[in-house]
């Protein structure tokens, strides 16, 4: 299969799921009044709405997190505020597009190139970025289903058993990676590159990171959460999880639609009116605010670049 048919086949099976989870949406949520949605709106507390925005800052800013390992992890420095801009426009800009590969390595490519990096050394970083999440899914989801697989097993409809098992081999592909960091020393060629497992302290650190990142992720939502949802962080952990894989999964930008099917399926809510104004809220504060901020700190930085041009010329 060449490269042209496989990009036909997952701009297909996008559109599909799209549509699928619009679908769901919409026969969930048929009844509920555009007047209640926005009445839920207005009634949410200032707390609930201060604390997102600031747990969001604190999310992206761990997420930056993510590129300092890398650059330590490739051998390269920079400055505390140019890897800082580089990686939080990057991450802005791949959680509402999607294609993290594609979008956020591309604003990668096109910030870390002008400060002397090359393409080989840009590509580390996006993998080593793109692993880093994975971990964090991988290593919060098999601890939650080894800790408590009784609560999770009666939200999937799953026996206790597979939950167990499911956990373990999460936890194995964890506990694998970090013994690799520990022991391989070989270079892998991948692509006709070669590339080096990190070492066992940055691979550590880069689970750790990944690890608190996703638990600091799904809290945005769940102080955004109405006060008649009754059900515990763990449990709501579990769920945010699940659907934030496959809102990834789906290839579906920003898994608009996706990620809303997939809690509100396995969630049922008792007011689906608050659950939907929970879902904007959540959107335009996670999603839309630091996408806006990120696109002006890339104006600024490009008015910047192009003023120091004409004043050299």
């Amino acid at each position: 299969m060449n490269s042209r048919t496989f990009d036909r086949l997952a701009l297909i099976a996008a559109v599909v799921i799209f549509c699928a989870a619009i679908i769901v949406l919409f026969r969930e949520f048929a009844s509920v009044s555009p007047r209640d949605v926005i009445a839920r709106l207005a009634a949410l507390p200032k707390r609930q709405f201060f604390s997102a925005i600031g747990i969001t800052a604190t999310s992206y800013l761990f997420l930056t997190g993510y590129d300092f390992l890398a650059l330590r992890y490739i051998q390269y420095r920079l400055r505390f505020c140019d890897v800082l801009f580089a990686s939080f426009t990057a991450f802005a800009l791949s959680n509402n597009v999607g294609f993290q590969l594609l979008s956020g390595g591309s604003m990668r490519y096109r910030i870390y190139s002008r400060f002397g990096l090359d393409a080989i050394q840009i590509g580390e970083i996006v993998a080593f970025c793109t692993i880093a999440y994975a971990l964090g899914i991988i290593t919060v989801g098999g601890l939650l289903a080894v800790l408590d697989p009784i609560d999770i097993a009666s939200l999937l409809h799953l026996p206790s058993v597979v939950i167990v098992a499911g956990g373990v081999s999460l936890l194995c592909c964890s506990i694998g990676y970090l013994l690799a960091a520990g022991t391989w020393r070989k270079h892998i060629t991948l692509g006709g590159h070669q590339l080096r497992p990190p070492s066992l302290i940055l691979a550590v650190l880069q689970v750790g990171l990944a690890s608190f990142d996703a638990i600091l992720a799904s809290t945005v939502l769940y102080v955004l959460l109405p006060a008649d949802f009754d059900i515990g962080f763990q449990s709501f952990l579990c769920i945010y999880l699940i659907a934030a894989t496959a809102s990834v999964l789906s290839l579906v930008p920003g898994g608009l639609g996706v990620f809303e099917t997939a809690i509100t399926v396995m969630a049922t809510p008792s007011s689906k009116a608050a659950m939907l104004g929970m879902f904007f809220a959540y959107r335009m504060i996670y999603f839309i605010l630091p996408l806006v901020v990120a696109i002006i700190c890339l104006t600024v930085h490009e008015v910047r670049r192009h003023s120091k041009r004409l004043f050299i010329n």
